[in-house]
């Protein structure tokens, strides 16, 4: 085999492929301390760049007054969240006293359940031990949100990051506009890019109102059941609703844990719970196809894999960002006639097309039965 015919077979295509994901990942690894905060400030400019043309273009405004502004705005929201986030935490501990009490109740009530069905259990549970266990895992809670305080630093490099994304925006266009000389892919090229920015825009902002509906919902829901810090666990489920698959069932377990530990009974926990999975069922049945719609639509393997694989690269901001960043991958492949066929692998497909190869499978079988015959 000579030289030319080897580097075009299939076996060093896909070698080089694989070369290059593997690369890929040790990059993200190795550099995700600057790469997780330039991916936020990524994502949060392509879905901000329409709209700040849009008020540059009507106000007549210096782009570095605009943008300094958006950046700010942006600033202060990410930090009432933290700040908000931090103390409710903070207040939840200084109660950790009193829940160890009540935990070891509870846990007195469990084990005379499991007597009453033969299971042999202790017949009395050390409050003492109860108290210093709980104690000394609040001090790691502490011990946690002092490192999430001081995480907080990472917020203002995100600002930095988002500011010179979206003040030099234009120089993508002029790069595309030296780059191809012929005005009619300078045309495609730009449309092709002002597409990409229209669909992140409407999903972004999309996702950031269904998730809104849902706190306020779960904000009110739990209100109604009598769950003690109401808004916190609303805002905390709705964020953890982000992640999709893990996120919703994760919430559940903690919201019911709180539930039975700061409540007299069961009854408050399970309608706790069930009010996340009726939010939960309204977010995605009725507000995500409204408000959203299939603008980043991948199917459930994707959405799975971009949880898993942000989860061990990038840990909890990987589970959030992987999921739009594949959605723009697959957007950029659609957009390309060459690698078009390549975003299918992404995708749902249509029901027509699915119903298809079912009929040409069934084909198929049919012609091999009767050959066997």
């Amino acid at each position: 085999m000579t030289t030319e015919s080897f580097t075009n077979s299939g076996i060093f295509k896909f070698t080089i492929t694989l070369i290059a994901v593997l690369l890929s990942i040790a990059v993200f690894i190795v550099a995700k301390a600057f790469l997780i905060p330039f991916a936020w400030s990524l994502l949060i400019g392509l879905a901000s760049v329409r709209m700040l043309d849009k008020i540059e273009y009507k106000l007549k405004v210096k782009r570095i007054i605009i943008t300094l502004s958006f950046v700010f705005s942006v600033l202060i929201l990410v930090i009432l969240l933290f700040y908000f986030l931090y103390t409710e935490i903070r207040m939840i501990i200084s109660d950790m006293p009193e829940f160890s009490t009540k935990i070891g109740d509870m846990l007195n009530n469990i084990s005379g359940i499991f007597r009453n069905y033969g299971i042999a259990v202790p017949d009395h549970i050390d409050q003492n031990a109860i108290h210093e266990f709980v104690t000394g895992h609040s001090n790691v809670i502490a011990n946690l949100l002092a490192e999430f305080g001081q995480g907080v630093g990472k917020i203002f490099l995100i600002a930095i990051y988002l500011f010179f994304l979206i003040y030099y925006r234009d120089n993508y266009l002029h790069y595309m506009t030296l780059r191809d000389k012929s005005p009619k892919k300078i045309t495609a090229n730009r449309k092709r890019f002002n597409d990409i920015l229209d669909i992140v825009n409407n999903f972004l902002y999309g996702l950031l109102i269904v998730t809104l509906i849902m706190a306020v919902m779960l904000y009110v829901m739990f209100l109604l059941v009598g769950l003690k810090f109401a808004l916190f666990f609303a805002v905390l489920v709705a964020l953890f609703s982000l992640v999709p698959y893990l996120g919703i069932p994760f919430g559940m377990l903690i919201v019911f844990l709180f539930g039975a530990i700061t409540s007299d009974g069961l009854l408050v926990p399970l309608l706790a719970v069930g009010c996340i999975f009726l939010s939960n069922f309204a977010q995605e049945n009725v507000f995500k196809p409204i408000i959203i719609g299939d603008k980043i639509k991948l199917n459930a393997f994707m959405i799975f894999f971009s949880v898993v694989t942000g989860g061990l690269i990038w840990g909890i901001s990987g589970m959030i960002l992987f999921m739009p960043l594949i959605g723009i991958f697959k957007l950029l492949l659609e957009r390309n006639e060459s690698t078009k066929p390549l975003s299918v692998l992404f995708t749902q497909l249509p029901k027509e097309v699915r119903h298809q190869f079912h009929k040409e499978i069934a084909k198929d079988i049919e012609t091999e039965i009767k050959d066997e015959n």
